[in-house]
């Protein structure tokens, strides 16, 4: 089996689903933010929300669509997730690009393609590469930083998001938190604790990142934000993400994370 070294510049179609691999794995870092918040401390509530990063074997079908100012698109896929290091994706439409495989296993980041049937190994670099259309990638946004332990907070006045009210805390970056961000304001349910909304903003104080969770259903007994809206550039840009389908993997182990696995998923 032939394995290649991608050099960092990819073409357009490359980055494109590379950045939605990304995306997958960052929604499923937050899927699981559904646990009561009663204390008004933020880092008590930030803490509480970040224990949904501890996720559950999974297999869905999501389907994401993507609007820009001069064309929309819309992918569907497959999804074995054992938590926010390890996940398989695998792109079930649109039919010209069906097959095609994007795996997360520890630090290391893979594709494969069944029209040349080669094993790509991303560069890291590619982590760096623009996120959604903006400055900021996957791995700054969170990555290995967590809000409740890499950042200042500041509890500021409820507010009312998604037609929800919300705490609204204002997390700043400690000095040593390796980020591309100014900082991230979070707007957490008040009344059951799931995620309402992230905001993005950059050095200079813009807005460049806004995550909106649209509707929760409960799923196989896991209460789950079934629709994400991802706007980027003054909502010149959107993504929505929706679950199709969910169901809880428990016999998923690390294992079956393998390139040999990326080449056999089998319909």
């Amino acid at each position: 089996m032939d394995i290649l070294i991608l050099p960092s510049c990819g073409s357009f179609m490359y980055l494109f689903f590379t950045s939605m691999f990304f995306r997958i794995v960052f929604f499923f870092t937050l899927i699981f933010s559904n646990l009561s918040l009663n204390g008004q401390d933020p880092v008590s509530i930030l803490q509480k929300a970040e224990k949904a990063r501890q996720q559950i074997p999974s297999y869905s079908e999501i389907e994401i669509t993507s609007e820009r100012p001069r064309y929309s698109r819309k992918i569907k896929l497959r999804n074995w997730s054992l938590n926010n290091n390890y996940s398989i994706v695998e792109i079930s439409s649109p039919k010209r690009d069906s097959g095609m495989v994007y795996m997360k296993a520890g630090k290391k980041l893979f594709t494969y393609s069944p029209k040349t049937d080669r094993i790509i190994k991303l560069p890291s670099s590619m982590l760096a590469q623009g996120w959604m259309g903006t400055d900021a990638q996957f791995d700054n946004i969170l990555g290995a930083a967590l809000l409740s332990k890499d950042f200042n907070h500041k509890l500021k006045l409820p507010v009312n998001v998604n037609n929800e009210s919300c705490h609204f805390i204002r997390c700043v970056p400690l000095p040593e938190t390796a980020v591309a961000h100014d900082h991230i304001d979070a707007f957490i349910n008040k009344q059951n604790g799931t995620m309402s909304r992230l905001e993005v903003y950059n050095k200079k104080g813009a807005l460049i990142q806004q995550i909106d969770f649209l509707e929760y259903k409960i799923i196989d007994g896991i209460q789950l934000p079934v629709s994400i809206k991802f706007s980027a550039k003054k909502g010149t840009q959107n993504t929505e993400l929706k679950i199709l389908s969910w169901k809880k993997k428990p016999d998923l182990k690390q294992a079956f994370f393998t390139e040999s696995t990326m080449k056999n998923l089998g319909p």
